[in-house]
């Protein structure tokens, strides 16, 4: 047989195999440097063009989520203040419209037009009733006339809650929901205040969580913004196809911190009773100005009502509260401070026992006018001497000027150590902005005399604030301890505490018997004998001092000269208050009551409208 030829690759056959694969190999991998190349170009430096990009790249944008405000309650954890959803309703008054005009056939365009037409009169009678701020014709008109104006967004009422959202929601379009009925809701985070303007001036106001207007926030509301709005959180957004925006979970979120919630001392139960009191004492009476009160636990300093009434200048004006003047208000409080200087004396022991008596001499006391209380009780009596207890029940000018002027005229810095131990001076820390500063006519000051002394004995010279007062007067209340009145119980977070205000004694201002013996004295002034008789048919003993001060005038007011108190017509304003505590043999609250008047020439006195208010 024959054999088969067998054809082998030669060396020169295999370099040609190899060469080609190599320049393969070369050609893919110079390819692919310049690609990689290519793309680090890319990266680095391209840089689309604006007008492109965005057809083609989602546009993100950024949103502060604001936390919700955390809530103010009274002591009983009554909302005083608390940030609730309220919700306004808009309109796109040509949802269809294009999809309508664009039939093919157009009797059925028209039709379905008519037939929207037909459905929004139907809302419009339906928004009428639920708004009541238009006629069910004119909120037709107004549907109609946005939508041949192209309007997409057109209001619809006032901003309404969920109970009266749904009823809205149940309408014909709107039941239709956005897309064929147009319909538009937007959530707003609004404050309300469930017991109206009842402590406003305390409370505070603010439309809702911004941060934008806080420098015009008052009391608890702006003192503590930081707390109540909490922290606020970022979040990132993107449109879609169909304009609405949904968050990017590609961008990082952080959460919104809500606020935490504040429980006072204010009792709302207590703030409506004190408030009505003054408003019945004082409402008809146009010539006054206003009233404040304060009423304060007696062991512990708590504030469970501060009012603050104040009307406009204008004829009738109604009563409202319109500046915290019950710790804003620096002034002369009178009489009231006849028991700062008996407290002192007592302390010091230039008097005794109120059953002391000194000198009537007439009630002449240098030349100041002779006391009319002193006349009238030499003439009842026929003694030519006055008991102490009988100067503090009938609130005798004389009878303190004389007890103050002998005991600290040769060392009058005595008198006024006392005044500031009592924190009269002092301008402490409250809770809430806006507490005035003392001002003490003392020893050492341009023109201070001896008869200066004598006009501090009875509250003139010196100029405190209300809060000032009432403090002084619970110390008496609570056996010498002087307590620092607040407004702040506690701060909370979903129902826990996270920090707790405790009651601060500021000092001891006298001991538990002289504070007897005041409480004594004061008793005697709420007797058909003393300066507020009307209370001698409270339910409660009530153990109290009247006071009265004429109030100096703004140099718009147009004083005398030489005389700042009163004006070119010989009017003046003065201040009445009525300053105690109740019961008086076991002391609960300390109340305070001043009303003050406009420019007039009536006098009001502390015995009438405030201690009437008391009574009430």
């Amino acid at each position: 047989m024959a054999k088969k030829s067998v054809k082998t690759h030669t060396g020169k056959g295999k370099d040609r195999v190899s060469v080609t694969l190599t320049v393969l190999y070369t050609f893919m991998l110079i390819l692919a440097v310049v690609i990689f190349a290519k793309i680090i170009i890319i990266q680095t430096t391209f840089k689309v063009d604006p007008a492109l990009d965005k057809y083609f790249k989602a546009i993100d944008e950024k949103q502060t989520e604001i936390p919700k405000r955390g809530s103010i309650l009274d002591c009983n954890g009554n909302y005083l203040a608390i940030s609730t959803p309220m919700y306004q309703v808009y309109m796109d008054c040509t949802v269809r419209r294009k999809e309508f005009a664009e039939k093919e056939d157009r009797k059925a365009g028209a039709e379905a037009e008519a037939q929207w037409k037909a459905k929004a009169r139907e809302l419009s009678g339906g928004l009428a009733a639920i708004y009541g701020d238009k006629t069910a014709d004119a909120y037709y008109q107004y549907i109609i006339n946005g939508r041949e104006n192209n309007k997409r967004h057109a209001i619809i009422g006032k901003q309404i809650d969920r109970k009266t959202l749904n009823k809205v929601l149940e309408l014909p379009l709107f039941n239709e929901g956005p897309f064929k009925g147009g319909v538009i809701v937007e959530t707003i985070d609004t404050r309300q205040y469930p017991y109206g303007a009842l402590a406003y001036r305390v409370i505070g106001y603010v439309k809702d969580n911004s941060k934008a207007g806080k420098n015009s926030h008052i009391g608890i509301e702006g003192k503590y913004d930081d707390r109540l709005h909490g922290e606020e959180g970022t979040l990132w957004l993107k449109v879609t196809d169909r304009r609405e925006k949904i968050r990017n979970l590609d961008k990082d979120y952080k959460q919104a911190e809500d606020g935490q919630d504040i429980r006072t001392t204010l009792n709302i139960d207590l703030q409506d009773i004190v408030d009505r009191a003054l408003r019945r004492q004082i409402g008809e009476n146009d010539l006054i100005e206003g009233a404040i009160a304060i009423l304060m636990d007696v062991e512990t300093g708590a504030i469970r009502s501060m009012v603050n009434l104040q009307r406009d200048s204008a004829q009738g004006s109604p009563l409202r509260e319109k500046y915290n003047l019950a710790i804003s208000q620096v002034g002369e409080q009178g009489s009231v401070f006849k028991t700062v200087a008996l407290c002192s004396l007592l302390e010091d022991g230039h008097v005794k026992s109120l059953d002391e008596e000194i000198p009537s001499r007439g009630g002449v006391f240098g030349r100041f006018e002779p006391d009319k209380h002193v006349r009238e009780w030499e003439a009842e009596t026929g003694a030519k001497t006055i008991p102490v207890w009988r100067g503090l029940q009938v609130s005798s000018n004389y009878v303190f000027m004389t007890l103050v002027t002998d005991a600290y005229a040769k060392k009058p810095q005595e008198f006024y150590d006392r005044i500031y131990s009592y924190k009269f001076g002092d301008k402490f820390d409250f809770d809430i902005d806006g507490l005035g500063q003392p001002q003490i006519y003392k020893p050492g000051d341009p023109g201070w005399s001896t008869q200066t002394l004598a006009v501090a004995s009875y509250g003139y010279s010196l100029a405190v604030t209300p809060l000032h007062v009432a403090m002084f007067y619970n110390a008496i209340a609570n056996d010498g301890k002087m307590m620092k009145p607040y407004l702040i119980e506690d701060f909370e977070k979903e129902g826990q505490v996270i920090e707790r205000r405790k009651p601060v004694i500021l000092n001891s201002i006298c001991s538990k018997a002289t504070a007897d013996t005041l409480t004594r004295g004061l008793k005697m002034v709420t007797t058909r004998r003393g300066t507020a008789p009307v209370l001698e048919k409270a339910a409660y003993k009530v153990a109290g001092k009247t006071g009265t001060a004429q109030v100096a005038l703004r140099a718009d007011e147009n004083p005398v000269k030489g005389d700042a108190y009163h004006d070119q017509d010989g009017r003046w304003k003065n201040k009445g208050t009525f300053v105690g505590f109740f019961p008086a043999d076991a002391p609960r609250y300390t109340i305070l009551i001043s009303v003050y008047s406009k420019l007039s020439k009536q006098s009001f006195y502390g015995g009438t409208a405030p201690a009437k208010a008391v009574l009430d």
